[in-house]
């Protein structure tokens, strides 16, 4: 049961740990606003990510994904653990082609808008915005990569168990 409650509270962590980058982008921007006006596009784009970011995964964390969902859960695996593994084992293997296809997508975002920068005379508009693109792809892919790894440690836990 102890594997369970691990994923269970790592999986919360991580959508925490997404709207904490959000606050972050969300300072950073207003730190950009205030001290350097010529970053103004950046800053309002990394104000506009954050708050997106904070708004949907820090609401997430509280509402969606609460400690008492996660209660239910364990309860419900306590009931008949065997059943709860096998759907969740169809679940876990779900997520991580999921974690696969979006880490590949925000890489090859990421390269085509470090080569559209380094390649192109953009104007300083456009250049402010694929930056702050990339910040905000460069950091979902750190943390889709612990999401993935928490993940494949879930799955062989639930192997051993089946």
């Amino acid at each position: 049961m102890e594997f369970v409650s691990h994923y269970l509270q790592s999986e919360r962590l991580l959508g925490l740990s997404t709207g904490i980058f959000g606050l972050f982008s969300i300072s950073l921007g207003i730190f950009f606003l205030i001290s350097k006006p010529q970053f103004k596009v950046f800053a309002i784009t990394m104000l506009i990510l954050g708050a997106i970011e904070a708004g949907m995964f820090i609401t997430g964390y509280f509402l969606v994904n609460n400690a008492n969902k996660v209660h239910s859960k364990l309860e419900a695996y306590q009931e008949s653990p065997k059943d709860y593994l096998e759907k969740d084992k169809i679940i876990v293997e779900r997520n991580l082609k999921l974690f696969f296809i979006l880490k590949c997508t925000y890489a090859t975002l990421f390269l085509v808008l470090a080569i559209v920068l380094s390649k192109t005379d953009i104007k300083s508009i456009t250049f402010g915005i694929l930056t702050a693109l990339m910040i905000h792809f460069a950091m979902a892919t750190i943390i889709d990569t612990f999401g993935e790894r928490y993940t494949k440690i879930y799955k062989k836990e639930i192997t051993k168990a089946l």
